[in-house]
């Protein structure tokens, strides 16, 4: 069975279970369903801005990375799709989108379903367009739409956050809050590139060097905008603001913090500053796969202790049904990005080899 094939194979196996569970406990898929697409949504999104970034700062490290993430980008009307059932499904998860629930709250000129649901569809299908623009085809974006495009990204990544995960208790913010959602989607992006080119690619020891240092210098941002936000709601300690982290610390959440703080934080720093696992294709895929399991931790422990209910088995269901799909449509654009780096090769040695014979 080809790659393509399980991967739709397990897809089908996750969106049954889910189907299931939709007759017994709708609420409980619905949960597992957001903690899931939190995961998926951001390696699209991550991989956008680094393949933008890339277009207007170059470097050799996107020579081995540039595949894999046009790869990783192409996939974003697919979890365009896969939002469509959080959006039909506001008065389930969101304490905004209940009348009952909502009366007392200040912000509804902005939490309030029509508002909710226009925004989301605005902000993806801006980032299809800029995937289709970016990622489907070979050569690098023009320096200005690449510099829009980052900043177009920034901002509505940043609404999103707040609006998909943080709305989930509507009383609660944190300015920081944005910002290190987009932090953990850059290095989950970078992280699966990462793997992708040294395990299956043509990344060399100097493109791994670089690789592993760009990744040090991702989770060290994940690091430092998630310890500020912690310390600074939990030295003002103010009701309506320690709440939020009391309810991802208490009971098994806690450990679940430890955990997503040792394997997207403190061991692959420690690992990736000793230099032979940065030249190693084992260590430093190793390590690429610690921090795409670490963030998908990260991503359910942002979504379901906040939601009535908490903890769903039907996050890892929910999970693999979008992520088969999502996997199989990454495999065949993946060979499609490899195929047109191998015609644009032949096109430069041919170019090269007429200035010669001139």
């Amino acid at each position: 069975m080809s790659g393509r094939a399980a991967s739709l194979l397990v897809g089908a196996t996750g969106l049954v279970l889910c189907a299931v569970g939709l007759v017994f406990d709708p609420g409980a898929v619905l949960r597992g369903w957001l903690a899931a697409f939190a995961f998926w949504i951001g390696l699209p999104l991550g991989a956008l801005m680094l393949l933008l970034a890339h277009d207007l700062t170059g470097g050799r490290w996107g020579r081995a990375a540039r595949e894999p993430l046009r790869a990783t980008a192409a996939t974003m009307p697919l979890l365009a799709v896969c939002l469509l059932p959080i959006l039909f499904a506001l008065p389930q998860l969101y304490p905004w989108a209940r009348p009952e629930e909502a009366a007392n709250l200040k912000n509804l000129f902005y939490l309030n379903a029509p508002f909710f649901v226009g925004r989301a569809l605005v902000f993806v299908g801006l980032w299809s367009l800029l995937s289709l623009v970016a990622a489907w085809r070979a050569a690098a974006v023009p320096a200005p739409v690449a510099v829009t495009g980052l900043i177009l990204l920034a901002l509505t990544a940043t609404l999103a956050a707040f609006d998909w995960t943080m709305s989930l208790e509507p009383d609660w913010g944190s300015s920081i809050y944005g910002m290190m959602v987009i932090s953990g989607h850059l290095l989950a992006a970078l992280a699966l590139a990462t793997l992708v080119a040294v395990v299956a690619g043509p990344a060399g020891e100097g493109e791994r060097m670089d690789l592993g240092s760009l990744l040090i210098a991702g989770l060290l941002l994940w690091f430092y905008l998630s310890f500020m936000q912690f310390l600074i709601i939990w030295e003002e300690d103010l009701p309506k603001e320690i709440t939020w982290y009391v309810a991802r610390l208490a009971g098994g959440w806690g450990w679940v913090a430890v955990l997503g703080a040792l394997g997207q934080g403190a061991l692959p720093f420690f690992a990736l500053i000793w230099w032979p696992v940065k030249r190693s294709r084992v260590g430093l895929g190793t390590v690429c796969a610690l921090l795409l399991a670490s963030h998908l931790l990260e991503c359910w422990w942002l979504v379901l202790p906040g939601t009535p209910g908490g903890w769903t088995w039907f996050a890892p269901a929910a999970t693999l049904a979008i992520g088969g799909f999502w996997a199989a449509l990454f495999l065949g654009r993946l060979e499609v990005a490899r195929r047109q780096s191998a015609v644009e090769a032949a096109d430069a040695a041919g170019l090269l080899g007429e200035a010669r014979h001139g």
